[in-house]
Order: structure tokens, then C-alpha cells, then sequence
């Protein structure tokens, strides 16, 4: 096959010196047909085949090979073909002498996907945002612990809302909603999601989905629509998809240390109130300025939030503890042994009687732990003194050390026992701060009574109570009374006579 230097050659000779092509034929050797195909064209020549290559080997196991592959499509995912196990049966079966790279080359070629292509896409102000959920690992107390991150991204404004969760229960889903919401101050017409199951509890026909009663619940308090996403297609949400990457790189590299969630989740709020300085794509607005349209077409936010939970009926038992996700709660010693309902929230738990509210927890997400509330038991440790002293409950709340020191000086005297329980009861009647200091202030004074705490409290609390110091001035009116002091050597003189008169 002739390169273009030949072609160029060929050329020059032809129209600069104006030989004829049969001349240039008789001085170069080409044919005057390959001559004049360089007289016509300037293009870089290039090598095609007139008829494809025989494969023989191949072609015998074609059909074969496109038989398995078909069967495939209705066989598990991870119980399909690869191309050596392909192979291997043509071997084994067919007696197949061709290589294995020759079945791996072809095998290839069918597997091939079509280019991926999409069309760029335009949101109208108010209409859309779109949501998902992201995992990051954080310090927490200079412990590395994973967090979930719930995102929810403005299609048009591109304004952004990110909080973190230990978890992703419908319980967080639901939360961080009404928080995105509060935060935009609005609510998007649209939202658009993945096939969580949280929020999807059956998959049906097209587009249709049966959804959680929560989620509904959710959507018939905010009033806005839910669009759903196909199965494994998250490029039909690509805005929040390029938002869980962009947080992952901007607001978690290097990983954030923290005391607590609520300080993450304060620092990630000025975060999101920063990237509205943002420029919009293809656009010279920045985020700020997008939303003030944004926000017009949106939704307004109903005149209460959502209270945010899922029921889950449990029973206590004879220790007064109910178990959920692993881990034991206490509950009023009164309510031992009872069918009640907790209220799930995203971290804390509310458990009721009857729907009157008995207890309230924060949430413990590690397990076989015990949470106590040692008020619940005061009552039961009144009657039984003698379980103060090693009562869990008392153990894991980690009192001052003035209470330490009022139960020492109480344990040994009787009474003192109930004298120290009557002490923390007072905490359901004045702030736990208060009765504190009133402790170190009797402890100063060396009272180690029940009656004397409550009464210097009573003092300090009301005005009743409180006894003024009288101070005169020196024209005051009352009359100025001195009493002489009595002589006590004369009784020193009747220790000196032998004779006393009893």
C-alpha cells in the first residue's frame, strides 16, 4: 500500500512537470489505475479489507457461545458466564482447540455496551430538588466512627442542605426533610429519590410506587411530590449525586474531629450558608441570587413541623427497663412490667403510657448498653434504703462529689440512707444546680440533714423564706440595751468552803 509521500510524489509529477500518467507509470512502476486514484484524492490512505479474515475455529462454537450467553440474561448475576468458564466448557464439551484469548477477544466484542449519551437537562425555578444519601467517616471524641450524610439539592439554584445521622431510618429521613425544609424556609414542588426502602415499600408498574405510611404522612404535611428514579439509574438525579462527591471532597477531606453531631452538623449549616456564594453553572448569578426565584415558585411551609418518629410498642420488665435495638432504657419504677409505646425520633426516644409522655432518652447507637435514669427509681429506693448503696443506677449517673460526700456522712446513722434519697428528690422540685450549691453550702456548715438542705433551699428560692439581718443606725429610735456580764469567780469561792448547800 503506497504512503502519501508516494502520493504527493505522484502528483508533483503529474501537474508540476506535466508528465503523463502513462510516463509516470513506465518511470515508477505503479499502475496507471493506482495513479490515478493519487491524482484524485488527497486523503491519508488507509488498509481496508474487501472481505473479512476466515476465523475457523471461532466460527464452529459461534452459536454456542450466543446460546450461553442468552441463558444467561435469566440466571443470577453471580452464577453467569465469564469468559474462561466459556471456554473451559468448549473444551470439555466440544472438544474446542482454539485458545483461550481468541474466546475472551470475542466474548468481548458481544459484551460490549453501547456508548453511555445524555441530554442536557434545564429545571424551571421551584419545581424540582433532588435527594440522597451519602457515608463519610468522622473523629468523634478522636474516634473514628461512620455517619450517614443526607443531602437535598435545589435543581435550579443548586442551594444545598447537608446534616448527619448515625443512621438512615426513616426516623433521620424524616428529620432531615423538615430541617432542609426550615432551612430553605420553603418546599420544593418535586423531590426526587432513589427506591429507598425506607420511603418505597413496593415496586410496582412504571413509575408507580407503594410507599412507606411515614413517607406518606411526610408528603401530606408538605404537600409536595415524589418522582422516583428506574432501578440502578442515579444519573436520573445527577445534581445531588455530584453533591455527596463534592461533600465528600470539600466538607469531609481531611475527616472533621468533633465532641458531638450537633457541633458537626452546626459547622456543616455555615458550610451550606457559604457555598451560596456559589456561581451557578453557565451562568454569572451566583446560588443566593438563583433562590430568591427559587423560593417564589416553591411551596410555603405549613404553621407547625412534622413531629418526626416511628411508634414501636415494647414491654418493660421487672427492673423497670425496656430493650430496643439491643440496648436497655429505664422507665418510672411505677410502670414496671408494662406494655407502653416508644417513640423513635432520629436520636433521642419518647416512651408513653397511655399517651401520657413516662420517659425520655437520648438514643444509644452501640449495643448491649444500659441507659438509666436514676429519678426513675428514687421512689422504689425510698422504701428500700438499703439498695442505695449499690444500685446501678446511682453507679452510672455519675454524681458531684458533694453528693458522695452527704451519702458517706449518711450511711451510718439511721435514717441517713432515706435523708440522702429525699436529697435527690429534690431535683423534680428546684434546678439540679441550685441544689448543689445549697449541698456544698450545708456541707461547709457541716448539716448533713435532709430537713436543713431543704430549708437553706427554701431560702434561697423564696423570699418567705429568707431571714434579713437587722442592722441600727446610730440615731435610730430604738433604745440601746447593755447588759452587764455576771461574775463566775464567786462560784471558784465555794469550791474553796467545804460546805455547800445542795
Amino acid at each position: 500500500m503506497l504512503q502519501m509521500a508516494n502520493y504527493e510524489f505522484i502528483r508533483k509529477q503529474h501537474f508540476v512537470l506535466c508528465k503523463p500518467i502513462r510516463q509516470i507509470s513506465r518511470e515508477t512502476g505503479y499502475s496507471r489505475q493506482v495513479i490515478r486514484k493519487a491524482l484524485t484524492t488527497t486523503e491519508i490512505p488507509v488498509y481496508k479489507l474487501s472481505k473479512p479474515k476466515p476465523k475457523p475455529v471461532i466460527e464452529s462454537v459461534k452459536p454456542i457461545i450466543l446460546e450461553w450467553l442468552r441463558q444467561d440474561e435469566q440466571a443470577p448475576p453471580k452464577q453467569r458466564h465469564t469468559a474462561k468458564r466459556i471456554f473451559q466448557r468448549l473444551v470439555e464439551e466440544y472438544g474446542f482447540t482454539g485458545g483461550e484469548s481468541t474466546v475472551r477477544h470475542y466474548v468481548r466484542q458481544l459484551r460490549v455496551s453501547p456508548p453511555k449519551a445524555y441530554v442536557p437537562l434545564e429545571f424551571p425555578p421551584g419545581k424540582f430538588a433532588q435527594f440522597d444519601w451519602g457515608q463519610v467517616e468522622i473523629l468523634l471524641f478522636g474516634k473514628q466512627v461512620t455517619v450517614q450524610v443526607f443531602c437535598l439539592r435545589c435543581t435550579y439554584s443548586r442551594k444545598i442542605f447537608v446534616q448527619t445521622f448515625f443512621h438512615q431510618k426513616q426516623e433521620a429521613l424524616l428529620q432531615g426533610h423538615v430541617n432542609a425544609f426550615e432551612f430553605f424556609g420553603a418546599v420544593p414542588q418535586t423531590i426526587v429519590y432513589d427506591n429507598l426502602k425506607t420511603v418505597v415499600k413496593k415496586i410496582l408498574e412504571g413509575k408507580n410506587r407503594e410507599e412507606q405510611e411515614r413517607f406518606v404522612q411526610l408528603r401530606a404535611h408538605y404537600l409536595f411530590e415524589s418522582y422516583f428514579c428506574e432501578p440502578a439509574k442515579g444519573n436520573q438525579k445527577g445534581q445531588v449525586e455530584n453533591l455527596v462527591k463534592m461533600v465528600k471532597q470539600q466538607f469531609f477531606t481531611p475527616m472533621p474531629s468533633v465532641s458531638t453531631l450537633d457541633e458537626l452538623n452546626h459547622w456543616l449549616l455555615e458550610r451550606c450558608m457559604s457555598y451560596e456564594n456559589t456561581k451557578v453553572p453557565r451562568s454569572t448569578t451566583t446560588v443566593a441570587d438563583a433562590f430568591i426565584t427559587d423560593k417564589e415558585c416553591m411551596l410555603p411551609l405549613p404553621p407547625q413541623s412534622l413531629d418526626c418518629y416511628r411508634i414501636v410498642v415494647v414491654k418493660s420488665n421487672s427492673l423497670s427497663l425496656i430493650t430496643f435495638e439491643q440496648n436497655t432504657y429505664s422507665v418510672p419504677v411505677s410502670h414496671a412490667s408494662k406494655e407502653l409505646e416508644c417513640r423513635v425520633y432520629a436520636d433521642d426516644l419518647a416512651i408513653f403510657h397511655h399517651g401520657a409522655l413516662i420517659a425520655t432518652h437520648k438514643r444509644c447507637f452501640e449495643k448491649g448498653k444500659e441507659i438509666f435514669d436514676y429519678d426513675h427509681y428514687l421512689d422504689l429506693m425510698l422504701i428500700r434504703p438499703g439498695s442505695v448503696l449499690y444500685a446501678r443506677p446511682l453507679q452510672q449517673a455519675k454524681l458531684p462529689d458533694v453528693y458522695h460526700q452527704f451519702r458517706e456522712r449518711c450511711k451510718h446513722r439511721p435514717g441517713g440512707m432515706k435523708d440522702f434519697i429525699r436529697v435527690l428528690l429534690l431535683h423534680r422540685e428546684f434546678e439540679r444546680s441550685l441544689v448543689e450549691d445549697t449541698l456544698r453550702e450545708s456541707s461547709q456548715k457541716g448539716i448533713f440533714q435532709y430537713d436543713a438542705v431543704r430549708q437553706l433551699l427554701l431560702q434561697r428560692t423564696l423570699p418567705e423564706h429568707r431571714m434579713p439581718s437587722l442592722a441600727f443606725g446610730t440615731d435610730s429610735h430604738v433604745p440601746v440595751i447593755q447588759i452587764k456580764s455576771p461574775n463566775l469567780t464567786q462560784y471558784n469561792d465555794l469550791l474553796h468552803k467545804r460546805s455547800v448547800v445542795h
